[in-house]
């Protein structure tokens, strides 16, 4: 059985769903698919699902078929784009992780450590959001720390974060290595000079360079920031919240030079 949900992250639920991914007539659908009855309340899609989740859990006295609702709103079979329904899960997430939930890439829920208050997790949230002002991080980082660096767990947020580049790579190349070696199949030029994966046209000394560069800056990363974490003791919270930032930072840069990044069709 789910416990019911706190108002606070119902609303904020509703809103999120009203406002960015149903419009009145597929409210409409999801209510009847869930076997929710409209309450009539509220003139706006958030107050619509608002009152007629919260009548629903007083009902029943839990929090079951809130889940189920929002579980059909983030099914990845109605998503015709992953960015999407990667946005759309990334902030319901973001609310269910104060009720202790989780929704995976599956679009199924999971049960995740909360933070005791939803004041105290939005502080939590705040103190990495604070450090990196005017900076935008990169939504694949997301994706892999959030809920950590949310239960202050900074020690795991970065071992994620660096998981995050390696899988990048993954996905642009095909290939299954890890680490150093990962970076050196994917822009590794070889004698003539035809990596895997570049992000210019290497046309000149300088375009090599960068490429090159680029190819370190990674090995660098992995380096100074996973590879130690793998090993050592846990530092202080303090020490690892600044660490955690700098790796968000230097992973964000990492992140929108991938994005530009192509394959050649050489291998």
């Amino acid at each position: 059985m789910t416990k019911s949900f706190n108002p606070s992250t119902l609303r904020s639920i509703s809103i999120i769903i009203g406002e960015e991914i149903l419009t009145h007539k597929q409210i409409n659908e999801q209510f009847h698919n869930s076997g929710l009855i409209d309450t009539g309340e509220g003139t706006n899609k958030p107050d619509r699902i608002y009152y007629t989740l919260a009548s629903r859990q007083k009902q029943d006295n839990c929090g079951n078929n809130v889940l189920s609702f929002i579980i059909k709103i983030i099914d990845p079979k109605r998503y015709d784009s992953e960015a999407s329904f990667e946005k759309h899960r990334t902030s319901i997430n973001e609310k269910l992780l104060y009720e202790g939930i989780e929704i995976n890439k599956e679009g199924q829920p999971k049960i995740v450590d909360k933070a005791k208050t939803i004041p105290e997790a939005k502080n939590r949230s705040m103190k990495i959001k604070e450090r990196v002002h005017g900076i935008g991080i990169h939504q694949d980082i997301l994706l892999y720390c959030e809920s950590e660096w949310l239960n202050e767990n900074y020690f795991h947020a970065i071992l994620e974060i660096t998981k995050s580049i390696a899988h990048k790579l993954r996905q642009k190349s095909g290939y299954i290595s890890d680490g150093a070696l990962l970076v050196d199949e994917c822009f590794g030029l070889g004698s003539e000079k035809k990596p895997m994966l570049a992000f210019n046209l290497l046309q000149s000394e300088s375009d090599e360079s960068e490429h090159k560069g680029f190819a370190n800056f990674i090995k660098g990363f992995f380096s100074m920031y996973r590879n130690p974490k793998a090993h050592d003791p846990k530092l202080l919270e303090d020490t690892q919240l600044t660490e955690m930032t700098e790796v968000l930072v230097v992973a964000t840069i990492i992140q929108n030079k991938l994005d530009k990044t192509y394959k050649t069709g050489y291998k």
